[in-house]
């Protein structure tokens, strides 16, 4: 029963990219993703170090974790498959570490393969000097975020999503892990407007300004469950299940 239970799983899921950052420590550039991509770019303030970032109720990739340095401009992207309609979520761990000392964006998605720029990004996540995380996308001055500043050394769950057909974007932080593999709660924030027509890319960048930030665990999909599995039952577990329900029939079949 198990076993079709994760048979149907698989053949439903529509995940498009996934990252542990599991490369040796250095720089980001000219790791090759298991996917067969490799991520372009640069690497200034853009490094792998020791570390696995870790979210309460969210399914661990292991490996290690990027570190975004700024003081440098550096960026990098890698490339996933060409997405041109409908909705495409991108989820990833974030822990600042450092206060960043300018209003700097520090990932996106994107619609060519040119690198982040803030110009021409479909969709980008901003960290805030004062502290807070924002969403910005293509052609929308306008910025929605949430409210409060986050707190240093902790590690949050970041989600976004770019509905490449109705032209919305929207933003989550630290979704309850309720509803992860199913369907999206209420947005922490939302943008309209975007003029977004497709992606195909997701990069990091460093910034001129200060700022230490470390990211983990990223997830790209078509589906709120692509970016937010929930931990598959152990293999250690499952066979307990079984000789429990062995040892009920067992009882049974001697009354």
């Amino acid at each position: 029963m198990a076993a079709a239970c994760l048979a149907l799983q698989s053949a439903q899921a529509t995940q498009l990219f996934s990252e542990a950052f599991n490369y040796n420590t250095g720089g980001l550039q000219n790791n090759a993703n298991p996917g067969g991509s490799t991520w372009t770019g640069g690497n200034s303030g853009l490094n792998i170090v020791s570390g696995n970032l870790t979210y309460a109720g969210l399914a661990d990739q292991g490996g290690n974790e990027l570190q975004i340095s700024n003081g440098a401009a550096g960026s990098s992207v890698i490339t996933f498959a060409n997405q041109t309609s409908g909705q495409v979520y991108y989820s990833f761990l974030f822990n600042p570490t450092i206060v960043n000392g300018a209003n700097n964006y520090f990932t996106a998605m994107n619609p060519s393969t040119t690198a982040p720029n803030g110009g021409s990004d479909a969709i980008d996540a901003y960290f805030y000097s004062t502290g807070k995380i924002e969403l910005r996308a293509n052609a929308g001055a306008a910025t929605a975020g949430t409210g409060a500043a986050l707190t240093l050394g902790t590690t949050y769950l970041i989600v976004e999503e770019i509905d490449l057909s109705a032209k919305t974007a929207s933003l989550w932080i630290n979704p309850n892990s309720s509803t992860f593999g199913g369907t999206a709660p209420a947005v922490t924030a939302s943008l309209t407007g975007i003029t977004a027509t497709a992606v195909d890319n997701v990069g990091f960048k460093a910034q001129t300004g200060t700022g230490t930030f470390l990211v983990d665990n990223l997830l790209i999909g078509t589906t709120w469950a692509d970016v937010t599995p929930a931990p598959e039952p152990s293999t250690l577990a499952l066979a307990g299940l079984s000789m429990l329900g062995l040892a009920l029939r067992f009882r049974h079949t001697r009354k």
